[in-house]
């Protein structure tokens, strides 16, 4: 034996022990629990079937998320309308414990004051932005939409809104003829008369300048973003819903509901909320028109020019229609819902809305029963 045969355990046979096969990845029914394997746990490719189930099951998931998103809207809408509420009947009670309410009764700057604060900026702008706060991460544009929309698109939407807000007065006038019919005569509530020069600059003001900007960051802002994202269309209708519920009565629910639908509308072709508060103050402004005239003259010519404003602004609305219509202005693309693989029906999600405004609708009838009188 030579020195190369020596082998620690004498069992050299002079060829090279053989090698292992390499180890195969084996079928392991709990791949969770794998202590003797060091191999990625086999897992079967999945086969059409299972991947249309998965597929169906993700659809699933998110239209249930989409269906309770809806639902939740319209709680936080809801109540940010009562809480509106509530806070105007804390103020006016507060407002009666320190003695303002005769103030109130017979001043006319102190109550169109009094609407400005209590109505529109506590009653309006802090529920809704507390919302809009809240739920900022639902919004697919900015809280408040600035979006650049060039001048002249500017003035044919704005032309084509008060169209819209004028031919609501036709449709307001058929619903009290209506009851007219029926026997009955609907009523609203009664401000004072402008007075002086410094009581129509209040009026103003108080009439047609707060409430576009505090009602239009309320609804065309606030829940019309919250809204967004379940489809252009039901969005402007969800939200004029509730602009009419915030008038309180029947008469107001029509015409603003129909406004809205033409405020919310442009808020979205445009993609800013200017021109919607421009439509709402000028719509408004025509009953400050008509006081300030029947002030300077008298009661028939502040209502002929009022009437022949709302016939040119028609007119112009028409206008600005076709050349919208021409210029192939009215198609708004919708990129949110085109991505969506799934759909939730018009008349579903507005289901799903209508329960959070219940109580609204409820303080609606009984605030309109109280103006309903038999002729």
């Amino acid at each position: 034996m030579t020195p190369y045969d020596y082998t620690p355990n004498n069992n050299y046979s002079g060829t090279p022990p053989q090698q292992l096969p390499p180890q195969q990845p084996q079928y392991n029914p709990y791949p969770q629990y794998n202590p003797y394997n060091s191999y990625a746990p086999y897992q079967p490719p999945q086969t059409e079937m299972q991947q249309q189930m998965m597929q169906q099951l993700q659809i699933q998931r998110a239209r249930s998320k989409e269906k309770s998103q809806i639902f939740t809207a319209g709680l936080a809408i809801g109540g940010a309308l009562i809480g509106g509420i509530i806070i105007e009947i804390i103020l006016m009670v507060i407002m009666q414990a320190i003695g303002l309410m005769d103030a109130f009764n017979s001043s006319f700057v102190v109550q169109h004051a009094t609407n400005i604060i209590v109505v529109d900026l506590f009653g309006l702008v802090l529920p809704f932005g507390a919302i809009a706060l809240m739920m900022k991460n639902r919004f697919v544009t900015p809280i408040v939409p600035h979006k650049k929309f060039g001048f002249a698109n500017g003035v044919l939407w704005v032309f084509f809104g008060l169209g819209i807000a004028m031919l609501a007065n036709f449709i307001t006038n058929g619903v009290i003829s209506l009851f007219d019919m029926m026997g009955y005569e609907l009523s609203q509530p009664e401000m004072l008369d402008p007075k002086t020069p410094f009581d129509c600059v209040m009026l103003a003001i108080s009439t047609a300048i707060a409430p576009a900007v505090c009602e239009e960051f309320a609804m065309r802002c606030s829940a019309f973003g919250i809204l967004r994202r379940h489809g252009k269309a039901f969005a402007v209708v969800a939200v004029s819903i509730v602009f009419g519920l915030m008038h309180g009565n029947v008469i107001q629910f029509v015409f603003a509901f129909f406004v809205g639908l033409a405020l919310a509308y442009v808020t979205l072709a445009t993609g800013s909320i200017v021109p919607a508060m421009i439509v709402h103050g000028m719509n408004n402004g025509l009953s400050v028109v008509q006081d300030i005239v029947s002030l300077a003259v008298n009661s028939k010519t502040g209502e002929t020019v009022s009437d022949v404003l709302l016939l040119t602004f028609l007119a112009l609305g028409v206008i600005s229609a076709i050349c919208l219509a021409v210029k192939k202005k009215f198609i708004v693309k919708d990129p949110e819902q085109a991505q969506k693989p799934y759909r939730i029906g018009f008349g579903t999600k507005l289901a799903l809305l209508i329960p959070g405004l219940f109580l609204p609708f409820v303080v609606l009838i009984v605030y309109t029963m109280q103006y309903i009188q038999p002729k």
